[in-house]
């Protein structure tokens, strides 16, 4: 009975440290593992000069995308290229219409600046007209204070009251024509020029030797012009050579 004992005790000995055994070489295997797991790892981060940590993927590392995937990053490809295209399209019509608004503003300028010279030209010319309506409708007040200085120097009567009249009559004829020149008032020149239908009017033709052949040999009455405008032709008498 004894030796049965014995077997047994050795026999649970025997178990004991087969079980220790299998739970050291379990718990040693995943250290071994961890081991060399911890020497297959590597340090794959790449740091820019400013110390920003790049991230750089390699081609084996890249996960592989499905066929739905590659057409769906296709399709977005292809958006952003028209989105491109279209962004390209808009800054050149932007340009475009730039260009034009600045077309547009010189010509403004140019037609304002036109528009404005054209103004004033036609002011000029009206406030020309008008000065020269004015200096017209005196013409006749100056036509009779040279007649009464002619008249009063061809009469016979004489006298200290009648030579101080004449002079006043005189000197009001001179200088109520020094005004009008210098309004503008010009004489149209007669008496021995050639006859110009456009300036002068033949009242009468008299006859004359060849040499004078249609010319003007009597101014009967002035001819006045205000600037280019002729107010009155000159009335005169012209030569014709008789035959």
């Amino acid at each position: 009975m004894v030796e049965p004992q014995e077997k047994n005790e050795v026999t649970a000995e025997s178990v004991s440290a087969e079980t220790q055994s299998e739970s050291g070489r379990e718990t040693s295997e995943p250290e071994e593992e961890q081991n060399a797991d911890a020497v297959r790892v590597t340090d794959k981060r790449r740091f820019a000069s400013d110390g920003e940590l790049v991230i750089e993927v390699e081609e084996n590392d890249a996960p592989e995308t499905s066929k739905e995937e590659q057409e769906g990053i296709e399709q977005l490809q292809a958006r952003v290229k028209e989105a491109e295209h279209k962004r390209a399209e808009a800054e050149r019509q932007v340009q475009e219409y730039a260009e034009r608004f600045r077309h547009a503003q010189i010509q403004l300028r140019t037609e304002n600046e036109e528009l404005r010279a054209r103004w004033q030209r036609n002011f000029a010319q009206k406030l020309e007209a008008g000065r020269g309506d004015i200096v017209a409708s005196l013409l006749d007040v100056l036509d009779n204070l040279k007649r009464a200085v002619a008249v009063a120097e061809s009469s016979e009567g004489g006298g200290t009251e009648f030579e101080s009249l004449l002079e006043g009559v005189r000197a009001t004829a001179e200088m109520f024509e020094t005004r009008m020149r210098n309004l503008g008032l010009t004489q149209v020149p007669s008496e021995g020029e050639e006859f110009n239908p456009e300036i002068h009017e033949a009242v009468e033709i008299v006859p004359v030797a060849a040499e004078d052949d249609h010319r003007v040999m009597e101014e009967l009455q002035p001819g006045y012009k205000f600037g280019d405008r002729l107010l009155r032709p000159a009335r005169v008498r012209v030569g014709r050579a008789s035959e």
